[in-house]
């Protein structure tokens, strides 16, 4: 029987990279199966997808050798276009696939272009939004909706052509926890309605492993060394695991400190875990009781009945909230919710509609803009946003460039930031040939290297790896202890449980919370969820352990 994806000897490198992307790469999917890929940021994962729909090589700047058979035929043998019927690509930034005003002519778009009868196109638009429950939203303008419906209309699209293939490559990403689950739960139940084969490309593997009948380990060298069950790949390859930074399922992540080398069994999921939850109660679990014991602080931002208004609609709603001069205060809410934007207006990127915001006691639009930079450092959410050298080594070199600094400590704070986020080997590349781990990496490397008094970071974590992810925060928790002060946009409830010391949640535009994370987890289940918000791994296992409101803890999951 010949297997629907066949890959052979696959190796692929850019023509301004100095390795190889993808190296002596083979693998194959029956039809039916789903696999995940997991591996280092920057080892090849999203190359691969652009690989398997064909748009490499025809659209290569570089060289590709080795097969790549879809349903028995070569990938080169396909029309441009062709390979659309049978592989469908679901990517994490939705708005990258769109083209079209409203979500009809979107997911009309691909019909149309693969030449489906017009009488039928009715009849797939509507099937297609039936099936990830948008049927209500068909007339809908796409720039109304929020990132978790975005990344519906997303899929919705690619079902209408009837993949035999659905590849996810990391689509909840840039979701809340609540969108992440839904959206995941539709794919469920997608796949056991329709059975299509599934690859899953992802960082974050908690409710994706139990579609998974296998999993693909990449090398940070773009190889695979491991094909197999991911129970058993966490037993047999844990050191090669931690040493290519790879994540494993949240669950696990706790876990495994406490499992012991000749541990045979370890729960891949929280489900798993509640019915063995009394074997691990002994555990001593580590919290972050230190930084959730609030103290006053100068203030050194502070926003005051700050609104922001764009076409008639409230982004943000009377706004006051002060920042002191060295807290680690993390933001978090749904998508939507208007954390990016309170992000810039508190960077003094943006102004606000209405109310003022003070910088040391001085209007931020007071402030020029070279002073203001030395006192806010920002990050942005998409890290090609702020990206402006040809190197990266230069990217990071910029700033300390400007200040007229000597050339030999240039040389070594540029180092020491290259190498603590893995980016030495890519320090002559352009920035924009990095993957997008690595972007984001580049970006807050950019930006820490120097000497700010604040960072805003915008979901600064997202599409990294383990050991980069580690890595990351270690050094903005180096920064943070040594005077820095921190505000981090995140989707990431376990990172602001470890980091942060205050939380503050955003909901349709509005504070509705401001307090530490102890405190925030001791809201109704109900309420985090309609604020977008679920409850750190964590808490969720020590409760269990604790015999607490069993219930309670799996209804968050």
């Amino acid at each position: 029987m010949t297997s629907l994806v066949e890959v052979q000897n696959l190796s692929l490198r850019f023509e301004f990279t100095e390795r190889d992307i993808l190296s002596e790469l083979s693998f194959s999917l029956e039809q039916g199966e789903s696999i995940m890929i997991l591996g280092p940021s920057g080892c090849g994962k999203s190359t691969l997808t652009l690989c398997l729909n064909g748009l490499y090589p025809r659209e290569l700047d570089g060289t590709m050798s080795g097969e790549i058979m879809i349903n028995g035929k070569p990938t080169t043998s396909y029309k441009p276009g062709q390979l659309s019927r049978f592989v469908g690509v679901v990517f994490q930034d939705p708005e990258t696939q769109f083209c079209m005003l409203t979500v009809e002519d979107e997911v009309a778009f691909g019909l149309e272009n693969i030449s489906v009868p017009r009488e039928e196109i009715e009849e797939r638009i509507d099937h297609a939004l039936h099936l990830v429950n948008m049927e209500n939203f068909k007339q809908s303008t796409i720039s109304t909706l929020s990132g978790g419906q975005k990344q519906k209309i997303a899929l919705a699209c690619i079902l209408a052509m009837k993949p035999s293939l659905l590849i996810l490559d990391e689509p909840t990403a840039n979701l809340d926890p609540i969108a992440r689950m839904d959206l995941i739960q539709t794919i469920k139940q997608l796949k056991k309605e329709i059975g299509f084969s599934l690859i899953i490309i992802e960082h974050q593997l908690d409710e994706w492993t139990e579609l998974a009948d296998r999993c693909l380990l990449f090398n940070k060298k773009g190889s695979v060394f491991y094909d197999g069950s991911l129970r058993h790949a966490i037993l047999s390859q844990r050191k090669e695991i931690e040493e290519e930074g790879i994540w494993l399922p949240k669950v696990v992540q706790q876990l495994l400190p406490y499992a012991g080398p000749d541990s045979s069994v370890i729960p891949l999921t929280l489900e798993e875990f509640s019915h063995e939850a009394h074997l691990w109660s002994n555990a001593q679990w580590e919290g972050n009781a230190e930084k959730n014991e609030r103290e006053t602080q100068d203030v050194f931002m502070e926003c005051n009945d700050v609104s922001f208004i764009v076409n008639g609609q409230d982004i943000l709603k009377n706004i006051s909230i002060t920042v002191g001069e060295q807290e680690f205060v993390a933001i978090v809410g749904a998508n939507g919710s208007g954390k990016t934007t309170l992000s810039r207006i508190l960077s003094g990127l943006q102004r606000p509609t209405n109310g003022t915001v003070l910088l040391h006691d001085k209007a931020l639009h007071n402030w020029s803009e070279t002073e203001l930079r030395k006192e806010i450092g920002y990050v942005f959410q998409n890290p090609e946003h702020q990206f402006i050298m040809n190197s990266v080594y230069d990217e990071i070199a910029f700033s300390l460039q400007m200040k007229g600094i000597r050339e030999i400590e240039i040389q070594q704070r540029v180092g020491r930031i290259l190498e603590h986020f893995g980016l030495t080997d890519y320090s002559n590349e352009h920035p924009y040939a990095l993957s997008q781990g690595q972007k984001r990496r580049l970006s807050i490397g950019a930006m820490i290297v120097d000497e700010q008094k604040m960072l805003i970071l915008d979901e600064p974590t997202f599409g990294q790896d383990a050991s980069t992810n580690e890595e990351m925060m270690r050094m903005l928790d180096a920064r943070y202890r040594t005077g820095t002060g921190i505000v981090m946009i995140t989707h990431d409830m376990d990172l602001a449980h470890t980091y942060a010391e205050r939380i503050i949640v955003l909901y349709k535009g509005m504070v509705v919370a401001d307090c530490t994370p102890a405190e925030l987890w001791q809201q109704p289940i109900e309420v985090l969820q309609e604020w977008g918000i679920d409850l750190p791994i964590q808490v969720k296992i020590q409760r269990l352990c604790e015999k607490e409101d069993h219930d309670y803890v799996l209804a968050s999951t």
